[in-house]
């Protein structure tokens, strides 16, 4: 096992999940959070070896993980008052496993240069369940040597590793492959809306796709299991998904690359939203498409 004093920055569900399978693992770590809630419910449930800031976690470690949820918590972690910035040590690693846009993290890599700390990014793939039974998948960039001497703790939480490219490309990865899980959604429904209005049996087609065209794969569960069903509950929040499409169409224009059916999925979550039957799931947008045309699945 390298020998690194780790720290976990961030304690919502994926970073208090990151702590106890490294505890597990026999990994001991430091672990803190900006909300003093978090880090005492971090202790309540078994959590070991607490440090009251990031600040104070940057004078104890030199690996540091962080796991926050948001682009203001990530820079409030790191440049804050009592971030990690204030008290870093050359040579430090960070990991950076946030939930954040593919901006933020380039971006405090430049501010964070002049100290001598190394920026990495390992933006899992799963959730906190898959990091408590080490099955992550993480979409790392970085330095190559840096992530190869960290590679025994990442291999605690993660059964796969992927080098994508530049720092920022983890998070836009993940963004761009839920927004075409989002566009795959849409189209389904929208063709199974056609194919009951035409008096066609939706679940026959469905069943009948991989046969008819074998070369488009099978169509996303969630249609059959969430959409046919009338359920319209996948657990994945509706902003969470327009979050996604919101970064994908931002990379679109920043390259100059056009992305129309894109446009019109953010069209159809942002209408869905409003919807008398939204429910905050991300299945409002096929229900919203479903009510418009007067189909009722289910």
């Amino acid at each position: 096992m390298a020998n690194f004093s780790v720290g976990i920055v961030g304690l919502d569900s994926m970073g208090a999940a990151l702590a106890r399978r490294l505890d597990e693992q026999g990994i001991g770590c430091t672990a803190t959070d900006l909300n003093g809630r978090m880090l005492q419910a971090h202790l309540a449930s078994g959590g070991s070896a607490p440090a009251g800031s990031p600040y104070d976690l940057a004078q104890v470690c030199d690996l540091v993980l962080i796991a926050e949820t948001s682009d203001a918590t990530l820079r409030e972690a790191v440049l804050g008052s009592i971030g990690l910035v204030h008290k870093l040590r050359p040579g430090t690693i960070i990991v950076d496993m946030s939930d954040a846009s593919p901006q933020t993290g380039p971006e405090l890599a430049r501010a964070l240069y002049s100290k001598g700390a190394i920026w990495l990014e390992a933006t899992p793939v799963g959730g906190p369940q898959d990091a408590r039974e080490g099955k992550l998948t993480l979409l790392t960039s970085g330095s190559s040597d840096a992530l190869e001497r960290i590679a025994p703790v990442l291999r605690a939480f993660a059964s796969t590793t992927l080098r994508l490219g530049e720092l920022g490309s983890g998070p836009l990865a993940k963004s761009i492959v839920a927004t075409l899980g989002a566009l795959s959604v849409a189209i389904h429904t929208e063709m199974m809306i056609v194919a009951k209005k035409a008096g066609l049996d939706p679940a026959g087609i469905l069943g009948a796709m991989p046969l008819l065209a074998p070369g488009m794969g099978t169509p996303p569960v969630a249609v059959a299991a969430e959409v046919l069903s009338g359920r319209y509950q996948s657990g994945v929040a509706n902003r969470r998904m327009q979050a996604d499409i919101a970064r994908v169409l931002e990379a679109a224009r920043e390259a100059t690359a056009p992305a129309p059916l894109a446009s019109l999925v953010q069209a159809a979550y942002t209408g869905a939203s409003h919807s008398p039957h939204a429910t905050g799931d991300h299945m409002d947008a096929a229900r919203w498409m479903a009510d418009n045309a007067g189909v009722e699945f289910g």
